[in-house]
């Protein structure tokens, strides 16, 4: 068994490390842990404009809950949440780490470390929430992001999730 999540998890990751081309058309499925629904949407950001403007911002959106949809979207409004000074060092960032998560039944907490173009460090804690019903039950959804700050010195040592 542990060698077949080992397996799932290089086929859904290795997209990641290959740029935004191959994971154009992923979209929520059941066997998506929580970790890679944020690395998945990280990295779509870190290639935002890859092939087109925005397109990362499309494929992160793809992957927030309904309820999070309700309260961010449309697509064009969110957009405008995400290269908002809080949220834009996930915009072409130069990479980013989990550093830490907490899955609770369905319910989930990840947070990830972010490094933007200018050395600027964030972390983020993404919320999650596994759906019970409709087109994606079964599949976890983001339904929240916090920034907690940062700068160069920012460290995750005593973070708790």
């Amino acid at each position: 068994m542990r060698f077949f999540r080992t397996l799932l998890l290089v086929a859904i990751a290795s997209p990641f490390v290959a740029g935004a081309a191959p994971f154009a058309d992923l979209t929520p499925r059941p066997e998506i842990t929580p970790e890679q629904v944020v690395q998945f949407q990280v990295t779509a950001l870190q290639h935002n404009d890859d092939p087109q403007t925005d397109a990362g911002i499309e494929r992160a959106f793809r992957f927030a809950s309904p309820s999070n949809k309700t309260a961010t979207g449309p697509l064009e409004k969110f957009a405008q949440i995400v290269k908002s000074p809080a949220y834009s060092p996930m915009l072409h960032n130069v990479s980013s780490t989990i550093v830490g998560s907490d899955v609770d039944g369905d319910k989930a907490k990840v947070a990830v470390k972010v490094f933007d173009a200018t050395g600027r460090q964030v972390t983020y804690i993404f919320v999650l929430c596994k759906q019970s019903e409709g087109e994606f039950s079964n599949c976890w959804m983001t339904d929240a992001v916090m920034p907690l700050g940062g700068g160069e010195d920012s460290s995750d040592q005593g973070l708790t999730i």
